[in-house]
């Protein structure tokens, strides 16, 4: 009753903050006591909070801060600026941060009254919102040149490690570059209020570095092209580019987000680095901290496919090498296999002798690396990839690679339950090869019932001669015009095409469908059928078009608007179907999913 009574007393404070009527709010509050500046104004909030949260800037720098300060309550001055500023931090208002904290230019806050009333250091507070100019403004005025005075309190040390994490998180690089050179250990150490080490989070971000991306063409080359510069400004060449083109003409050739990206991920390698130097003198002092740490991360490196956090890792020692998941027995290798991480699988090809040991190995269930490539994908994995036939394609991709590098001991061996890999990888993908086979006859059906279509319009076209039939000849009357033999061309054209895409889609409706035709045979049939339709439908247009033309010789003008129609159908086929039809192609002809690279990537 006593907090109810009290809201009820501030509802009028409460609904004049909320109209931002600084006068009434003013003669309002000069008559309320002091401890109504910290009391309820609903269920939920104080007079400072509603206040901040409000936006009422003026409310909050003219009458509170001056009219407290005037009376000399220091005490709770203290806490409601430092709560004011909490809030602006949080929502992300930079002015009246920058309002908040003129009186404190150049001065740790970290130290100041926010950890006393509980709240969160604000620079903290503002990289948790993901408030980028909030947080640059309050880490490099007022922390940056007192950041190694946190050591001095556990606290603040959690909050120095919180900061790390959310300019990671962020992408707030150059905070966390600099946080790392003042406090290396932070890296390795684990708090107690720490859910996640930093190392273990940097593992489980593969986005934040270059082998992550997979460019076009034209994305590649304008990646390589861009020169970042080291320091925060941008160097003499990128900014005679970028002011040659407007800004708009940058965004949509993508030149500003590859530069973007180019720098965050020069960033995040040259973090890397540092994290990695502090990581060997801890290893060279013999610490044993950093082992739990570390194993974690790596772990997690090899799950999520983090290529260059694996590599620099291992670089610190090569002995991590021989880790294995305390929960399964199995190796960093093994674990690259079972989640499908072929950027982490492809290094085993760099490494020396030690790569016959690591594929040799077996887990606690007693099964080697072949049995592991024999399991189905994790849900998450599969999603990534259209159609179930390309799913299982995929599949058997990756258990021939494998089968590939074993001996054949390993290929005959059985496991705990007494299944050699193959009967495993069968036991596992028959339900994907069923949805697979299902997915290839749905669409070779659709595909030969249009194809069969064109062949029937094309062939009883061939015999109904635009122009009519001379009576005593029998030969076309407009013979000699160059309408009828394209017509005559692209019509015969059409009907070949449409009879042969029949045909190759009538061979996979009547394949076997085991595993290994889902590899080549099956989508080569498919791609080559989809072409050849194509071509079938863009000729079948194209005779339209021409025969029109013949037919309609003596006015030509009524022709000529029609013309662009007929490329219509053809385009709206090749776009609805282009990409299914160039993942078909890339994953069965284009780029490997398997580089060999046998170059020796540790020292």
């Amino acid at each position: 009753m006593q907090v109810l009574g009290e809201i009820c007393e501030n509802l009028s404070l409460s609904q004049q903050i909320s109209d931002d009527d600084l006068e009434r709010v003013k003669r309002n509050f000069l008559n309320l006591q002091t401890e109504t500046i910290t009391a309820l104004m609903d269920a939920f909030e104080i007079t400072w909070q509603k206040t901040c949260s409000r936006r009422q800037l003026e409310i909050v720098k003219k009458l509170l801060l001056d009219e407290m300060t005037s009376r000399g309550q220091m005490e709770n001055d203290a806490y409601c600026q430092s709560l004011a500023l909490d809030i602006a931090a949080g929502n992300g208002n930079l002015t009246r941060v920058k309002q908040l904290c003129e009186p404190h230019l150049n001065q740790p806050l970290a130290r100041n009254n926010s950890v006393r009333y509980g709240l969160a250091i604000p620079v903290v507070r503002a990289s948790n919102a993901g408030h980028k100019k909030v947080t640059d403004y309050l880490y490099y005025n007022h922390y940056k040149r007192t950041l190694p005075l946190v050591l001095e309190n556990d606290n603040d040390v959690y909050w120095a490690t919180c900061l790390l994490l959310d300019a990671i998180f962020y992408g707030f690089l150059d905070i966390a570059l600099d946080i790392i050179k003042h406090l290396p250990s932070v890296a390795v150490t684990k708090h107690a209020r720490q859910r996640l080490p930093i190392y273990k989070f940097i593992a489980v971000k593969p986005d934040l570095f270059r082998s992550h991306c997979n460019f076009g063409f034209w994305r590649h080359l304008i990646y390589s092209c861009i020169r970042v510069s080291e320091n925060p400004r941008p160097n003499r060449d990128n900014r005679l580019f970028c002011m040659t083109l407007p800004q708009s003409l940058l965004k949509w050739f993508g030149i500003k987000q590859t530069y973007d990206l180019k720098k965050r991920h020069s960033q995040a390698q040259k973090l890397l680095k540092q994290m990695c130097t502090s990581l060997r003198d801890i290893m060279a002092k013999n610490e044993i901290r950093w082992k739990e740490t570390v194993y974690e991360a790596l772990l997690e490196a090899a799950k999520s496919g983090n290529r260059d956090f694996f590599i620099e890792i291992i670089k610190c020692n090569s002995q991590l090498l021989w880790i294995l998941n305390p929960t399964s027995g199995r190796n960093l290798f093994q674990l690259a296999v079972e989640f499908k991480k072929e950027k982490i699988f492809n290094l085993i090809h760099g490494l020396d002798d030690r790569k016959v040991t690591l594929l040799r190995s077996y887990d606690k269930g007693n099964n080697n690396i072949l049995h592991i490539a024999g399991r189905l994908s994790t849900p998450d994995q599969l999603s990534k990839i259209s159609g179930a036939a390309l799913k299982m394609q995929r599949e058997s991709q990756w258990f021939k690679e494998v089968e590939s590098l074993v001996s054949e001991r390993e290929v005959v061996q059985k496991n705990k339950d007494n299944k050699t890999p193959r009967q495993i990888f069968e036991h596992y993908h028959e339900h994907l090869r069923k949805e697979g086979e299902e997915w290839m006859k749905y669409t070779a059906t659709a595909c030969s019932f249009v194809a069969a279509l064109i062949a029937t319009v094309t062939f009883q076209a061939i015999f109904t001669v635009p122009g009519g039939i001379d009576g005593t000849s029998g030969s076309p009357l407009i013979l000699n015009d160059l309408h009828f033999r394209a017509f005559i061309f692209t019509d015969t054209l059409a009907f070949f095409a449409s009879c042969i895409s029949v045909l190759i889609f009538l061979s996979i409706l009547t394949s076997r469908y085991s595993f290994d035709d889902f590899i080549v045979s099956l989508p080569r049939k498919m791609i080559l059928g989809q072409s050849i339709l194509f071509i079938s439908i863009a000729s079948m247009l194209v005779a339209f078009i021409t025969s029109l033309s013949a037919s309609m010789r003596h006015k030509p003008a009524l022709v000529y608007p029609l013309k662009p129609l007929a490329s219509f159908p053809s385009l709206l086929f090749l776009m609805l179907q282009y990409p299914l039809l160039k993942e078909m192609i890339s994953s069965t002809y284009g780029k490997r999913l398997f580089y060999r690279d046998t170059k020796n990537w540790l020292p």
